[in-house]
């Protein structure tokens, strides 16, 4: 079955790797896993059906492998497919099997049961026994798996030594899984410790090399969420350089990401940042009425936190509902509920909800009427916070994976 379904979406190589193991014994699991990096690495180019098969595959291993006479695992070509099996995705069991004989034949000390640690959740035995490890000394088939490995253990706690290591899994293991992988991870990085110009790079070489994989989407979101924590709506001199590094985006893909920096930045409360996304998405051409009517929800809804006075009711009230998504559908009708007890309240300085809300900055001699609203408004935008997290307004809130 693993023979066929690979047959099925392989690409000619791939094929003839597995067609020849059918004419004699059963091939060893080196050939096995040469046959899954090649699926995966469709996938990374973008073959849907390679990344639906992969999973098929993954599984049909894991029984071929245990099969496995003892002696076979004498072979260092085996040894480390074991370990690129576990890392690729597959299950722990083989792997810990070897381990369990002592050090496998031809991997370096540590290698086997950091792996092992790693797939199953010890970071920090996977970073005391990988940690050391040079990735460059190892065979090409797991020199850019093991710096990828690498760099998501430190990922969190030396973002400069993560994005090195990111680097180097690229330029071992170019065009393949692993490189898509190390470039979503810059990405993240990059957002987390706000360098704007290694984010540009990044994007740029993923949308290069990598726009049409199956995890472009997943991609997409990252980006759109470091956008987002630079806050463009409080450094507007920043909001040229990453709208022209959308451009590197096709115009469906840049109304996409600039909608989620606009969906995203209305929910933190960043109203200048939601705005001139949603106003950059009505400059793109071409765009079908419902991403219209989603761009003028958060414009509009946008509008209410920063002027209330200057029509943005109306054009709520204008939207045609039954172009939004069902989730937008209660966004709207919350943002309606916001901007009419806003612009019923008598006139005032003008703050955002998240401002009046702050007991402690409310003056003593604050209207009843107007504290009223404002506490009406506070829950309706949490509840705008829970709809656009995909969680009930009374759940509390929830504190990347293999290649």
């Amino acid at each position: 079955m693993a023979t066929a379904l690979a047959l099925a979406v392989a690409t000619p190589s791939a094929k003839a790797q597995v067609q020849s193991s059918q004419s004699a014994a059963p091939a060893p699991p080196y050939q096995f896993v040469r046959t899954l990096q090649s699926l995966q690495n469709e996938a990374a180019a973008g073959n849907r059906a390679a990344h639906a098969a992969q999973g098929k595959l993954l599984r049909d291993l894991e029984q071929a492998m245990t099969a496995q006479p003892a002696e076979v695992w004498d072979d260092p070509r085996n040894t480390r497919a074991a370990v690129q099996y576990v890392l690729s995705g597959g299950q722990p069991g083989v792997l810990a099997d070897l381990v369990k004989r002592g050090e496998p034949a031809g991997l370096p000390k540590g290698l086997a049961e950091g792996a092992l640690a790693y797939v199953m959740g010890d970071s920090g035995q996977a970073r005391s026994l990988l940690g050391s490890l040079d990735p460059a000394s190892l065979h090409e088939s797991l020199a850019g798996h093991l710096a990828l490995v690498q760099a998501t253990l430190i990922l969190r706690n030396d973002q400069k030594r993560a994005l090195q290591l990111l680097d180097q899994a690229r330029l071992l293991a170019p065009g393949s899984l692993v490189e898509e992988g190390a470039l979503r991870r810059a990405v993240f990085i990059a957002a987390e410790i706000n360098d704007l110009d290694r984010l540009e790079k990044a994007t740029a070489q993923y949308m290069r090399r990598f726009d049409r994989s199956v995890y472009a989407e997943h991609f997409r979101q990252s980006f759109a969420t470091g956008l987002v924590r630079f806050d463009i709506g409080r450094d507007p001199e920043k909001f040229p350089r990453l709208v022209a590094t959308l451009r590197a985006f096709d115009r469906e893909q840049q109304r996409a990401v600039l909608l989620i920096i606009a969906r995203d930045a209305l929910v933190r409360g960043r109203f200048e940042q939601a705005r001139r996304a949603a106003e950059e998405v009505a400059r793109i051409p071409g765009a079908d009425q419902a991403t219209i009517a989603r761009a003028s929800l958060y414009r509009a809804a946008s509008r209410i936190g920063i002027d209330p006075g200057d029509g943005a009711l109306e054009t709520l009230r204008k939207i045609d509902a039954n172009r939004l998504p069902p989730d937008e559908k209660d966004i709207l009708q919350t943002a309606l509920r916001v901007a009419s007890h806003i612009v019923d309240a008598p006139a005032g300085p003008t703050q955002t909800p998240a401002q009046m809300g702050a007991a402690a900055a409310e003056p003593a001699d604050l209207d009843p009427r107007v504290k009223r609203i404002v506490a009406t408004a506070e829950r309706s935008l949490a509840q705008a916070r829970a709809l656009l997290d995909g969680q009930p307004s009374n759940a509390a809130k929830p504190g990347e994976s293999r290649p």
